[in-house]
């Protein structure tokens, strides 16, 4: 499925229970040639009103991250896992289901932007990316090499919006994006980082997911 037909598609899906709660489909926004993609969890209320991902508190915080950094949140390609507000409030994450049924949607994003570096916000985007099953608290920070990519585990946006400490390490993960922007593709699997912790060393790599 290329983009255009993912995107016309997702516009109208109803491939899950989410579609009876949405207002609005949110299927990404941004640059088609972007190097950097950010992917979250879901989208949230703000994000439903809008039709676009990472609005309210959470977008202003990714803003603020991305400008910091000379950084332009307009030349980001920005999605999230699932195109549907999860019902609840706060928002529920995904369930299994209800990301495999938008998978197909987020594989054409990723195909057409065709990125240097993914920023995988938070656990569940951490594992459907990397296809490791670790939290992202053990594997923040670090760039994984996959299919010519640079997958960037962090915290989700959510956390540091209250909670200080997970604001500075957001901050101190993100420091590193210029640094991997500028650096060549990858070539080849593993970890550019080596491991604190010994046992994370002897780890075998999933195959990516993408």
């Amino acid at each position: 499925m290329d983009f255009a037909e993912a995107q016309k598609e997702a516009l109208g899906c109803r491939r899950c229970g989410l579609c009876h709660g949405r207002t609005q489909v949110v299927f990404g926004e941004g640059p088609l040639n972007a190097e950097l993609f950010v992917v979250g969890e879901a989208p949230g209320p703000n994000e439903d009103r809008a039709g676009k991902p990472f609005q309210g508190g959470s977008g202003m915080l990714l803003g603020h991250l991305l400008s910091s950094l000379g950084l332009d949140r307009e030349k980001a390609y920005l999605t999230t896992l699932v195109k549907c507000r999860p019902p609840q409030s706060p928002p529920r994450s995904p369930k299994p289901g209800e990301i495999n049924s938008c998978r197909p949607y987020l594989m054409s994003q990723l195909s057409a932007v065709d990125p240097k570096v993914v920023v995988a916000l938070g656990d569940l985007a951490s594992r459907v990316l990397t296809g490791r099953k670790e939290p992202v608290s053990r594997i923040r920070g670090r760039a994984i090499p996959l299919d010519g990519r640079l997958v960037f585990p962090t915290l989700p946006l959510s956390r540091a919006l209250y909670t200080p400490a997970d604001r500075a390490l957001l901050l101190s993960d993100f420091s590193r994006l210029p640094e991997l922007l500028a650096a060549a593709r990858p070539t080849t699997y593993g970890t550019l980082n080596v491991p604190q912790d010994p046992a994370a060393e002897r780890e075998t790599l999933q195959p990516g997911l993408f």
